[in-house]
């Protein structure tokens, strides 16, 4: 009898938990499409918090009013650049269009500097040349190939356009968050349930490491970006918002933005006088080792991160979740790094004092 008894019990506990789980399971797929702007909304919120908190006690404002400034902020931040962006690329979509529909290559004329050069320049022309009066031709031999081009660039172009979508929904959850009372001790509440007595640590120390991720490595990369975009606009380089956006992601992927700087400045000494292409090339330098400058000053104590950690959480969080990786998979690594580092000198210590 007991025997039965004891066989009813693990029945019935193995139909709770397997409807508990299937309850959680139902749970994460409802919450699937927003994990990731949460998770995203999490970070900027903890990013802020600081900052929120100063303004509310130094001004005496109300932390909702100043959540919301600060969202209306970052999004004006995201938006405007974005705005520039897509209305860059749609002009020269407009343009290729119609030049391949004229049949013509749009190539720009080719400056006297580069025809005149030794050995190549009248190689270079002449290349160029029967390009632009072979181009109809060109368009049928390669036409496959140029419509898949073309697709994965459309395809490229739209997940530009959800990410930075969900990049401002993210924004929107973060300014929630900062605009709720109870957000740090839940937090703290959260992590002692997980991982014990000692979670206000691990929470803090993930705080931390949030903190100057995003000041020393998200941060820098944005103002660097920021100059870089400004001068590319003052200087007259075409199309300046898609190279901006370049400058950014190899301002984020720890590369920098010489690449881009280089390659403006080398378009300016072609094309416009010695002294205007100095100038500017002075300029873009400055930008380029602005990083050096920045970085020491914007990279908290204590949360040092290795670099080749972010770099991997850069190109690891690009190739899963496309550009809004860029961001979080920097971050969300730094922190998995942090807590097992945390972890393993936590063990370490206590085996040399046992």
């Amino acid at each position: 009898m007991n025997e039965s008894k004891q066989t009813q019990q693990s029945v019935d506990l193995i139909i709770r938990i397997a409807l508990l789980l299937g309850l959680l399971f139902w749970c994460f797929l409802i919450l699937k499409p927003f994990l990731e702007p949460f998770i995203w909304g999490t970070i900027i919120a903890v990013a802020l918090f600081p900052t929120h908190q100063w303004l509310v006690i130094r001004f005496g404002l109300n932390r909702k009013l100043v959540a919301f400034l600060l969202s209306t902020i970052l999004i004006l931040g995201v938006f405007i650049p974005a705005y520039g962006f897509f209305a860059t690329i749609t002009e020269l979509i407009i343009e290729t269009k119609a030049s391949f529909e004229a049949g013509n290559i749009p190539i720009p004329a080719l400056p006297e500097e580069i025809k005149n050069l030794p050995i190549v320049g009248e190689t270079i022309a002449k290349f160029l040349d029967n390009l632009q009066s072979n181009f109809s031709q060109l368009l049928v031999d390669y036409q496959s190939e140029i419509l898949t081009l073309l697709r994965k660039f459309a395809t490229l172009l739209l997940d530009t356009g959800i990410n930075l979508f969900l990049l401002i929904v993210a924004i929107i959850i973060a300014g929630v968050l900062l605009a709720y009372e109870g957000l740090e001790d839940w937090t703290d509440k959260l992590f002692n349930r997980i991982i014990g007595k000692e979670g206000y640590t691990y929470a803090e120390l993930s705080a931390r490491t949030i903190r100057s991720v995003v000041k020393g490595v998200l941060g820098v990369a944005v103002i660097q970006a920021l100059l870089a975009g400004l001068g590319l606009n003052l200087a007259g380089i075409p199309h300046a918002p898609i190279w901006t956006l370049i400058a950014l992601i190899f301002s984020i992927i720890q590369i920098g933005p010489s690449i881009v700087m280089a390659g403006a400045a080398i378009y300016l000494f072609l094309t416009q006088s010695m002294l205007f292409a100095s100038l500017w090339t002075v300029y873009f330098l400055l930008v380029s080792i602005s990083d050096n400058i920045m970085k020491p000053f914007l990279l908290g104590k204590g949360a040092e991160v290795p670099m080749p950690v972010i770099f991997i959480g850069v190109v690891g969080g690009f190739l899963l979740s496309g550009f809004i990786g860029l961001f979080a998979g920097a971050i969300v690594l730094s922190i998995g790094y942090k807590l097992v580092q945390k972890w393993i000198e936590e063990h370490t210590n206590k085996t040399a004092n046992s």
